[in-house]
C-alpha cells in the first residue's frame, strides 16, 4: 500500500493546446482542434473536434501519475460499465504513454468519447427528484464496483479518510481562528466516534469523489455521465457516501439542507441498504470529509497561488455544511441521516408520555421505569447498558430481533406493501399453512387476516352472532380478549366502575357452565360463543384439563353457542405441546383467533373458521382490511413459523419449561402453567409486587396476573436458553424469599 500522495506538491506547465493536437493525431489517430479545457487539480483535461464534428476528450496525467494508477482508474470504469450497463460511465477509449516534445516524463493520455450533459451543476439548483436520482446512480456505482479487484486499488492520497493525520497539522494554514477550530474540533470528534469502528465497516473499491463535478447532467437535471475515477480507493463505503453528500448540501442550510441529505440517502437505499452503524458514522464522516478539502484548499493555496482560486471554488459549500451539522441538534442530524435518535432523559421521556397520553393508558410496569433499547434473543438492554432476560414478553415468540424475521420484513417492504384486493403469493401461502396446522378433524378450513389479536376477536364475535343469531357471550371470570368496544365488553380483566355489559356472563372453566347460560337467558340472551384462553392467562394461568375442556365445549353447544379458542396469549408453541395450546388442552373450538406473536412485534393477526360459519357473516357483509394480511405482514408471520420449526421452538419450549417448573417448585410454592406459560401463585399481591421490582433490579423481567394480581407471570420468548432458565429460577425465588421476608416482618410490627 503506499502513503498519501499529494500531487500538486510537484507542480508541471500544462501542455500547449497545439502540443495535445499533435499528440492526440499521433498517439490516438484523432485529428481535432481543442475547444475547451475542464479545470482540474493535477490533470489536464481537453476537449477536441474534428472537421467532421466527432467530439473527443483527451485526459492528460500528471507526470507523477504512475502506470498501475492510470491502469486502475481505466480498469474501474470498464469493471463499473459492464456490471451495470444502464450506467453512463466514461470509458477510456484507449490509454497511451508518450514522450512529447522534449518533455522529461511520459504522460499518460486518456482518449473518451464526449458524453452529453455538463457538469459542476450548483447544488441548490437540484430539484428533490434529481437529488435522490443521485443518491440512486451513487449506490449504483457502488454496488458495480464491489466486486471489482486491482492491487493499485490500496493506493491512498492525501484528500482520503485514512490520510487525515498527516492532513491534521495542515490545518494551521487555515487563518481564521473560528474556522481553524471548528476544523480541527471535526477531525478529534471523528477519531472519538468513527475511527474505532472504522475498520469494521463494509469496505470495496469505491469512486470517491462522486460530487457534482464528476456528474454530467441534462436540462432536466438527469445524470447522463460519471467521469474521472482518478480518486478511486478501496476503503469504508460509507467515506464514498459521505463524498457525494457533502457535493449535494453544498450552500443549502437549515431544514434545506438536511432534508436534501435525507432525500439523496433515500434514493441511496432505494437501491442499497445502509446499515444502521454506518448511518450512525455517516454525518461525522461528511463532516471530515469537508474538513479534509478546508485544511487541503488553504494548505494547497499557499503553496500553488496560480490556482487558488480553482482550489477554493468550492471552499464556500464546504464551510457551510460543515458549520450546518456542527450547529443543527442531534436529534435533526440524526433523523436527516436515519440513525438512531439521542435517547432523551428518564424524567424529560416520562413527563413528554404523560402530556400526550393522558391517564386512561395503562400504568408503566415497574416503580423505576425501564428503558429498553435493543433485544437479541431473551435479552434486553437498557438505556445504562444493562441487561434483562425478558421472561415477561410472549410477543417475540422467536426472540427479540430475530434476524430472519427482521429480514424477511426488511426484504419485503423493500418489494411491495399493499392489500388483499389484489393478488399476491404471500398472504394465500401464508393462510395454506395456518390451515395445514390445524387439527385434520377440525374443518377449519377458512382464514381471515386482521391486524391485532383484538381485532380477531372482534371478527369471531361477528362470525358466532352471524351464525348462531345469538347475542349473548360466555367468558372466564378475569378474561382479556381485547381493546375494541365489543372485545372489552368480553374482557373483565377490563371492566372498571362496576360496568358489566348486560350480555356478558362469567364461568370459571373448573365449574359447569349450565348456570351462566341461565343467568344470560334471565337477561334476554341467548349464548352465541364462549371464549377461551385455553392457558387462561388473564384468571391466573390455569389449567383444568382435558375433561374439563371437553364438557365445556359439549356444554357451549348445547347452549348452541360456537367455542373460541383465543390463542392471541399462548398460541405459537409456548405450550410445549402443539403449535396450539387448544390442541394439547382438549378444546375442540368452532373458531381460532391468532394474534400477540404471530409476527415477532409485527402486527399482524388471524381468524380461523369453517367456511360455511365465514360465509354466513359474508351474507351480512363484505370484510376487508387496508393492511391486513398485506405482504409484508404476512412475510413477518410466514418468518415466525419457519423460525419456530427450523429451531425446534415447540419441543425446545417443553424442555425449558419443565426446567423452569422443576427449579421453581423447589420453593414450595403452587407452579402451575404449560410449557413456557407458567404461574406461580404467591397469594399475596404485595408481595408480588415487591418480587416483580427486585427481580427486575437483579436482571430478570416477569409480570403478574389473576384477578388479585398475586401470580408471577414467566412466558419468556422461546430461545431461552437454559442458563437463562437456571439465572431466571434463581433470581425469582431470591425475590420471593425477600419480599416474603419482608412482608412477614411488616405483620409483626403492626402487631
Amino acid at each position: 500500500m503506499t502513503g498519501p500522495r499529494d500531487l500538486l506538491a510537484d507542480p508541471v506547465p500544462p501542455l500547449s493546446e497545439d502540443t495535445i493536437v499533435v499528440a492526440t493525431a499521433a498517439l490516438f489517430g484523432f485529428r481535432g482542434t481543442v475547444r475547451r479545457h475542464f479545470d482540474s487539480e493535477r490533470d489536464q483535461t481537453a476537449l477536441l473536434s474534428d472537421d467532421s464534428g466527432t467530439e473527443r476528450v483527451v485526459k492528460i496525467s500528471h507526470p507523477a501519475t504512475d502506470t498501475d494508477a492510470v491502469d486502475l482508474e481505466g480498469r474501474a470504469a470498464v469493471w463499473a460499465h459492464q456490471a451495470d450497463p444502464g450506467l453512463p460511465v466514461a470509458v477510456p477509449l484507449r490509454t497511451v504513454t508518450g514522450q512529447l516534445h522534449g518533455l522529461s516524463k511520459g504522460r499518460h493520455l486518456r482518449l473518451y468519447e464526449k458524453l452529453p450533459g455538463e457538469a459542476s451543476r450548483p447544488a441548490p439548483a437540484l430539484a428533490p427528484r434529481a437529488v435522490k436520482e443521485y443518491g440512486s446512480i451513487a449506490a449504483r456505482l457502488g454496488l458495480a464496483l464491489r466486486g471489482f479487484f486491482h492491487p493499485a486499488a490500496q493506493r491512498r492520497l492525501i484528500w482520503h479518510v485514512e490520510a487525515r493525520r498527516e492532513v491534521r497539522p495542515m490545518a494551521d494554514a487555515i487563518t481564521d481562528t473560528e474556522c481553524r477550530t471548528l476544523v480541527r474540533a471535526t477531525l478529534e470528534r471523528f477519531e472519538r466516534n468513527v475511527a474505532p469502528l472504522w475498520p469494521g465497516l463494509r469496505a470495496q473499491p469505491v469512486h470517491s469523489d462522486l460530487t457534482l463535478d464528476n456528474l454530467l447532467l441534462d436540462n432536466d437535471d438527469h445524470v447522463c455521465g460519471i467521469i474521472d475515477f482518478g480518486d478511486l480507493t478501496h476503503t469504508a463505503l460509507v467515506a464514498d457516501i459521505a463524498a457525494a453528500l457533502a457535493s449535494v448540501g453544498g450552500t443549502r442550510t437549515g431544514h434545506d439542507l438536511l432534508s436534501t441529505l435525507a432525500l439523496f440517502l433515500d434514493g441511496y437505499t432505494d437501491v442499497a441498504p445502509l446499515e444502521p452503524v454506518e448511518r450512525a458514522l455517516l454525518a461525522d464522516t461528511v463532516m471530515l470529509r469537508n474538513a479534509i478539502a478546508l485544511i487541503l484548499s488553504a494548505a494547497r493555496s499557499a503553496h500553488r497561488p496560480d490556482i487558488s482560486q480553482y482550489l477554493q471554488s468550492r471552499d464556500a459549500g464546504a464551510w457551510n455544511v460543515l458549520r450546518e451539522l456542527d450547529a443543527a441538534s442531534p436529534e435533526d442530524v440524526a433523523d436527516a441521516f436515519g440513525a438512531q435518535r439521542p435517547r432523551p432523559s428518564s424524567s424529560a421521556l416520562l413527563a413528554r408520555r404523560a402530556a400526550v397520553f393522558g391517564t386512561v393508558l395503562a400504568p408503566l410496569t415497574y416503580g423505576e421505569p425501564l428503558e429498553p433499547i435493543c433485544g437479541a434473543g431473551a435479552t434486553l438492554f437498557d438505556v445504562d447498558g444493562r441487561s434483562y432476560i425478558d421472561a415477561y414478553n410472549n410477543v417475540p415468540v422467536v426472540g427479540h430481533a430475530h434476524s430472519r424475521v427482521a429480514t424477511a420484513i426488511s426484504d419485503q417492504a423493500r418489494q411491495l406493501s399493499t392489500n388483499l384486493r389484489y393478488l399476491h403469493p404471500r398472504a394465500i401461502e401464508l393462510a395454506e399453512r395456518l390451515v395445514a396446522s390445524m387439527p385434520a378433524d377440525s374443518g377449519l378450513d377458512t382464514v381471515l387476516f386482521l391486524n391485532s389479536g383484538s381485532e380477531a376477536t372482534d371478527l369471531a364475535w361477528r362470525i358466532a352472532t352471524a351464525v348462531t343469531g345469538h347475542t349473548g357471550a360466555l367468558v372466564t371470570e378475569f378474561a382479556y380478549h381485547g381493546v375494541t368496544t365489543a372485545t372489552t365488553a368480553l374482557s373483565p380483566e377490563q371492566w372498571r366502575g362496576g360496568w358489566t355489559p348486560n350480555h356478558v356472563e362469567r364461568f370459571h372453566p373448573a365449574h359447569a357452565v349450565g348456570p351462566a347460560v341461565e343467568r344470560l337467558a334471565a337477561r334476554g340472551h341467548r349464548p352465541a360463543a364462549l371464549f377461551v384462553d385455553p392457558t387462561y392467562t388473564s384468571d391466573g394461568i390455569l389449567v383444568p384439563g382435558r375433561d374439563c375442556h371437553r364438557s365445556l365445549t359439549a356444554a357451549a353447544r348445547q347452549a348452541g353457542a360456537m367455542v373460541v379458542a383465543d390463542e392471541v396469549q399462548a398460541g405459537f408453541g409456548r405450550s410445549g405441546d402443539h403449535l396450539w395450546s387448544f390442541v394439547g388442552a382438549g378444546l375442540h373450538p368452532d373458531v381460532v383467533t391468532l394474534g400477540k406473536p404471530m409476527g415477532n412485534g409485527h402486527p399482524v393477526a388471524a381468524v380461523l373458521a369453517r367456511r360455511a360459519d365465514v360465509e354466513a357473516l359474508g351474507a351480512q357483509t363484505e370484510f376487508f382490511s387496508t393492511y391486513a394480511g398485506g405482504p409484508v405482514a404476512a412475510a413477518a408471520a410466514s418468518a415466525v413459523l419457519d423460525v419456530i420449526y427450523d429451531e425446534r421452538l415447540v419441543e425446545h419450549a417443553a424442555a425449558m419449561g419443565d426446567l423452569l417448573r422443576t427449579r421453581l417448585s423447589a420453593g414450595g410454592h403452587d407452579v402451575r402453567g404449560r410449557g413456557l406459560l407458567l404461574g406461580l401463585d404467591l397469594g399475596n399481591t404485595g408481595v408480588a409486587a415487591a418480587v416483580l421490582d427486585d427481580a427486575r433490579r437483579n436482571g430478570v423481567l416477569i409480570g403478574t396476573t389473576g384477578p388479585r394480581s398475586d401470580v408471577l407471570k414467566i412466558r419468556p420468548p422461546l430461545v431461552i436458553t437454559p442458563e437463562q432458565v437456571q439465572q431466571v429460577a434463581s433470581v425469582v425465588l431470591a425475590a420471593i424469599g425477600t419480599a416474603e421476608h419482608l412482608s412477614e416482618e411488616r405483620v409483626r410490627t403492626d402487631a
